[in-house]
């Protein structure tokens, strides 16, 4: 027990070096709080050093994902469908799942977003989590979309707003629809090179310790979820006045 004290208190004494440094007065005192508390409760100390560690092991985890794919993420324009500003001062990173629900719901939320911020950047990362093969067809709206990304730019759009459009799951006659509508049928005879490009995004998935689609990183912030408009144009609000300030 005296060993777990020594280490928590070492731990917050750090931490509340940190506080006084970098973030003031509030939260230094709130460190002086915990650490009274500690003290007057020490069995719930094992708990507290056990959560401790593993905060810390996930934001190391995070911060060697980040070194990992950052360039991956941030700067590949090839492989990541995108939206807004070429040159943004603030990109907006979706992992997004043309079959999940909840990122129908939010697409419109980031095509408002582009409207309303000339300057961002919508990233799409796609991670066919749903269904990696459909029924009927030879792809995956995933590996579609990203066909006509590469191939066929110009009818990019309209196939990304009707592959949103479609409620429930995507089937190999939703695919057919939609090329054919769009003049996109030859991006369903082969995957080229997609399937690399979804292979390696499963993997930073995976890395940023991710759990679903969508899945939104925005300003150093990982938002997971569907979130409404209000609370995203919040964040972006936020971020951007940040980065003007950097």
């Amino acid at each position: 027990m005296k060993y777990l004290l020594s280490t928590v208190f070492t731990v917050m004494m750090v931490f509340s070096v940190q506080a006084n440094a970098q973030q003031g007065d509030q939260q230094a005192q709130q460190l002086k709080q915990i650490s009274e508390l500690l003290a007057e409760n020490p069995e719930v100390i094992p708990s507290v050093l056990a959560s401790l560690e593993q905060y810390i092991a996930s934001k190391k985890s995070t911060l060697n994902a980040q070194r990992e794919h950052g360039k991956w993420l941030f700067d590949n324009d090839d492989a990541h469908p995108w939206f807004g500003a070429e040159n943004a001062e603030l990109s907006i990173i979706v992992f997004t799942d043309y079959d999940c629900p909840f990122c129908k719901r939010l697409e419109p939320h980031l095509q408002k977003l582009i409207a309303e911020f000339p300057q961002v950047k919508v990233v799409n990362v796609l991670v066919p989590l749903r269904q990696q093969n459909v029924q009927g067809g030879k792809l995956n709206p995933a590996n579609f979309a990203l066909n006509v990304w590469q191939n066929q730019p110009a009818q990019f759009a309209d196939v990304h707003e009707l592959l949103y459009a479609k409620n429930g799951l995507h089937t190999g006659t939703s695919l057919e629809q939609i090329a054919r509508k769009t003049g996109t049928r030859s991006q369903l005879n082969s995957a080229n090179a997609t399937p690399t490009i979804i292979e390696r995004n499963y993997r930073v998935f995976t890395d940023f310790q991710l759990r679903g689609t969508p899945a939104i990183m925005v300003g150093g912030r990982t938002i997971p979820g569907y979130v409404e408009y209000d609370e995203l144009k919040a964040v972006v609000a936020e971020s951007l006045v940040k980065q003007k300030a950097q």
